[in-house]
């Protein structure tokens, strides 16, 4: 187990699960800031209805939220994204601790693999931090296009050859209505 720590000004960063309705929205308000305020991701991208299915990882200096991350279960893999650091404290490790945290917890349930998808320029990071690329080819087209990338929850196993897990289903949540079943769904 990784137990790297590090401080800012002499203060401890510390990482912990949100386990507390405070604790997510702790989480909620790094990723508003991050994707939402120096991004422009709609709001309706950035919160897709997979909160509350999820773990999400939050890193504080003292009292203060400085990074957060979700992480998201699978049969066999675990998915971190939502990557956030604030601004002001990027370039400290704070990222790396998060991640050091999800492959920690993806060990600790059984699953082999961690799977991810970055931006074009974040791709770089990543591959600084062991992950490897799935498409070597255009990532797609758009503004956010995105790249598949995994990396082994024990770097001493190496990963199988294969494309993106069968099990990432990549899509918008359906619309529901008031009572909860999804719009033009089969009301039986």
């Amino acid at each position: 187990m990784n137990d790297r720590t590090i401080s800012i000004g002499g203060q401890a960063v510390t990482v912990k699960l949100a386990m507390k309705m405070e604790d997510s929205l702790q989480a909620f308000a790094v990723r508003a800031a991050c994707f939402i305020g120096e991004q422009d991701i709609p709001y309706s991208e950035e919160f897709d209805g997979h909160d509350f299915g999820a773990t999400h990882i939050l890193a504080c200096l003292g009292d203060e939220p400085v990074g957060t991350v979700r992480l998201r279960w699978f049969k066999s893999f675990a998915m971190p994204e939502r990557l956030a650091v604030m601004q002001r404290f990027r370039g400290n490790g704070i990222g790396e601790l998060l991640i050091e945290r999800c492959r920690q917890l993806a060990e600790s349930r059984g699953a082999g693999t961690l799977y991810t998808q970055a931006l074009p320029q974040d791709v770089k990071y990543w591959e600084k931090h062991g992950w490897r690329r799935l498409e070597a080819d255009d990532p797609g087209k758009g503004p956010r296009r995105l790249m598949a990338m995994v990396r082994p929850v024990d770097p001493s196993k190496p990963l199988p050859d294969a494309d993106a897990p069968g099990q990432v289903t990549l899509r918008n949540e359906p619309q529901v209505d008031t009572s909860g079943l999804p719009v033009g769904g089969d009301r039986r």
